[in-house]
């Protein structure tokens, strides 16, 4: 029953944020920046306005799409149920956990060669540092 109400709990929180006030904060937050640098300080940079937003929105969809579709790629890549990295983390990117797996399990699965087209080593990059130092502790752990 605990379980249960947590989980309407979560529900409401996102309906109420996802859906209703974060977007609502994050288009005022865009125009408003838009005006300001276009029409007040004549100063619009795509780089330090426009750059951060959509990187923001790909790191978005790419943590939806990993914590959405973690077990599909799971069972797909056969990925052990064992395993110390699997996809499906709410708070990792697909690219990282490809990453992971090809640092911290020797893994290499077809995605790393497609997601490489992005950038030269891209997967090992999107490793965050939190997750390195983790990991590094983790498998130090199972290997002794």
């Amino acid at each position: 029953m605990k379980n249960i109400l947590l989980l309407l709990i979560e529900i409401v929180f996102l309906i109420v944020g996802g859906c209703l006030v974060f977007p609502l904060i994050f288009v005022t937050g865009v125009i408003y920046s838009f005006v300001k640098h276009v029409f007040f300080k004549f100063d619009y940079s795509i780089s330090k306005q426009l750059t951060p937003i959509l990187r923001s929105m790909t790191l978005v969809s790419d943590g939806l799409a990993c914590a959405g579709a973690g077990e599909l790629l799971n069972d797909f890549y056969k990925i052990p149920k064992h395993s110390l990295i699997r996809f499906g983390k709410e708070y990792q990117t697909i690219s990282a956990v490809t990453g992971l797996l090809k640092v911290y399990m020797n893994i290499q699965i077809g995605l790393f060669k497609f997601l490489d087209v992005l950038g030269k080593n891209h997967c090992v990059d999107a490793i965050r540092k939190e997750e390195k130092v983790y990991y590094d502790i983790m498998c130090k752990e199972v290997i002794e």
